[in-house]
């Protein structure tokens, strides 16, 4: 079993979220923040893994930060 739903088992706030019809907790989305704040999220799907998804997703963002330096 994917790590996600595990997660959102061991959290009160989530644990209803995997009963939702259509609502699939996957891998790969990340927020975007400014400071302490989510101001926005990077999903990335079509590797063979959440966890593969969720660096790409990474690293899009980190190329991004560099690019504002």
């Amino acid at each position: 079993m994917a790590p996600w739903p595990r997660a959102a088992d061991n959290n009160a706030g989530a644990r209803n979220l995997v009963h939702i019809p259509g609502f699939l907790l996957l891998g790969g989305g990340v927020p975007v923040k400014a400071g302490d704040e989510v101001t926005a999220a990077v999903g990335v799907g079509g590797a063979p893994g959440g966890h593969l998804d969720e660096e790409c997703a990474n690293a899009g963002l980190q190329a991004l930060a560099a690019k504002r330096k």
